[in-house]
């Protein structure tokens, strides 16, 4: 079985269905999360691993979403004035983002500041806070492989942002569609999810 990195944290995405925008995650140490790989009942749930190793993505039809707020759709603010106000207030220092396509499929997780919401909102496209530049990273700005917003969600047990976009070519860095690329199984098997990279 895959051995994530220690000593960092893991994002564990649950969802019912590979195409659902229904969706939770928590964030959990390194320890856990390959405790929670290592003992995974395969049976009718799948779990895929991002690019980094420090994601998981879990498919159970029993997963049921937390409540959600629908921030942003198609350009236009969904929430009041002063709630918009009022929530910037809430958005913690650093918080995970979850990019999803159109249909629901999920392409990446990154991690977002509240000014990276603000960009996202503003220009409607994908924003994140990128940690190894330590600023501000719209995706594909340089690759042209960008994220041209459709809605944003917010979800607030625990705080994070969803964003339902239009991706434009590949998602990962590695020239896969999807970050999520990679499928575990049992008895240590690993598949992949996509046969050819985006343009080969």
């Amino acid at each position: 079985m895959i051995q994530l990195p220690s000593g960092k944290e893991i994002t564990i995405i649950s969802k019912p269905s590979l195409e659902s925008k229904d969706v939770t995650l928590r964030v959990v140490s390194s320890k856990l999360a390959q405790e929670f790989v290592d003992h995974f009942e395969f049976g009718n749930k799948q779990l895929f691993v991002d690019c980094d190793e420090d994601a998981l993505l879990e498919i159970d039809p029993n997963v049921k979403e937390e409540s959600k707020r629908l921030l942003w759709e198609s350009g236009n603010l969904k929430f009041t004035a002063d709630d918009w106000k009022s929530f910037q207030e809430t958005i913690p220092p650093l918080s995970p983002f979850l990019a999803q396509d159109l249909s629901g499929k999920d392409l990446m997780l990154a991690w977002g500041k509240k000014e990276s919401l603000l960009s996202a909102v503003d220009s409607g496209l994908g924003t994140y806070f990128s940690r190894s530049r330590n600023g501000k990273w719209v995706k594909g700005e340089e690759s042209g492989h960008l994220q041209n917003l459709s809605a944003i969600y917010v979800h607030s047990n625990p705080f994070f942002i969803q964003y339902v976009t239009g991706q434009i070519g590949a998602a990962c860095h590695t020239g896969y569609y999807s970050c999520f690329f990679r499928e575990l199984g049992p008895k240590n098997t690993i598949s992949f999810v996509y046969s050819n990279k985006v343009g080969a």
